[in-house]
C-alpha cells in the first residue's frame, strides 16, 4: 500500500501527458524559440515531470525550452532539431520509455 498522496509513477506520467490530450498533433501549434502562451507552458509542465526540462514554467519557448525539447526529441528517436511540430506533440502526448 502506497502511502497517501503518492501514486505509481506510471499513473503520474499518465496524467501529466493527459494534459496535452487537448492538442491534436496535427493540428497543435508549431513551435519555434520565441513561441509564447498556454501550450508553451502544457509542453514545459509535461518536459519538468518527464525530467527534461528545470526552468520556469512561464510560457515562453526559450533556448532552456528548446534544448529540453531536442533532448526530449533524442530519447524518443526523433530529429533533435528544438522544435515541436506533429511528430514531438504525439511523442509528448504517449512518450515512450525506452532502456538503454
Amino acid at each position: 500500500m502506497l502511502p497517501f498522496g503518492f501514486a505509481p509513477a506510471k499513473a503520474q506520467t499518465t496524467s501529466i501527458t493527459g494534459r496535452l490530450s487537448k492538442y491534436s498533433p496535427m493540428k497543435a501549434p508549431f513551435f519555434t524559440p520565441g513561441s509564447r502562451g498556454q501550450p508553451v507552458r502544457d509542453v514545459q509542465t509535461v518536459l519538468q515531470s518527464l525530467g527534461f526540462y528545470n526552468g520556469a514554467i512561464d510560457g515562453i519557448y526559450g533556448p532552456r525550452t528548446a534544448s529540453a525539447v531536442a533532448a526530449f526529441q533524442r530519447s524518443q528517436r526523433l530529429v533533435g532539431d528544438g522544435r515541436v511540430g506533429a511528430l514531438t506533440w504525439q511523442a509528448l502526448r504517449t512518450p515512450v520509455r525506452r532502456r538503454f
